[in-house]
């Protein structure tokens, strides 16, 4: 009984070894296509120009669509608003996605006068062209009541990849 249950065992194992008679081998293959880099540039910065500030406080918006200003009640936009503009290149058909910051500071040095920025890209994602394409960033700052007069900057980031 014993020799039966190897002689199987045996059997088996040599049922189960590839004597190559039904293998095949094939030849694959394997490519990627490389993209140039996208190509970000900052061509007019973000200015909300000068401000009378007052008493109370209020915001200037510049929007995304022109390069004006507008004041709320208790603030005058005196002159020299500019959007934000940039210059993105990517290759042809391909997605672009956008990342502005959310917020950032404009400050005189003196952080107790520090203002917000509240940032609004034109748009998120576009299909590149291979040529230069425009967006642009607008916003809207808050303006502390009788804020001090001074000249007050900031930074904010800007990145473009492909999706």
């Amino acid at each position: 009984m014993l020799n039966k249950k190897i002689a199987l065992l045996g059997a088996a194992a040599l049922a189960m070894v590839s004597t190559g008679a039904n293998a095949e081998t094939v030849t694959a293959t394997a490519d990627v296509q490389i993209l140039a880099a996208v190509t970000l540039e900052q061509t007019a910065g973000l200015d909300f120009g000068i401000v009378a500030a007052g008493a109370a406080p209020g915001t200037v918006t510049i929007g995304t669509g022109a390069d004006s200003a507008s004041c709320s009640a208790g603030l005058a936009c005196v002159s020299g608003a500019q959007r934000g503009a940039f210059s993105v290149v990517g290759a042809d058909t391909m997605t672009v996605v956008i990342t502005v910051d959310a917020s950032t500071t404009l400050s005189n040095g003196t952080v107790a006068d520090d203002m917000t920025l509240t940032l609004n890209p034109s748009v998120t994602s576009l299909v590149a062209t291979g040529a230069a394409q425009t967006f642009y960033v607008g916003g809207v700052l808050s303006v502390a009541g009788d804020q001090a007069a001074d000249f007050y900057d900031g930074t904010y980031e800007v990145s473009a990849d492909y999706q």
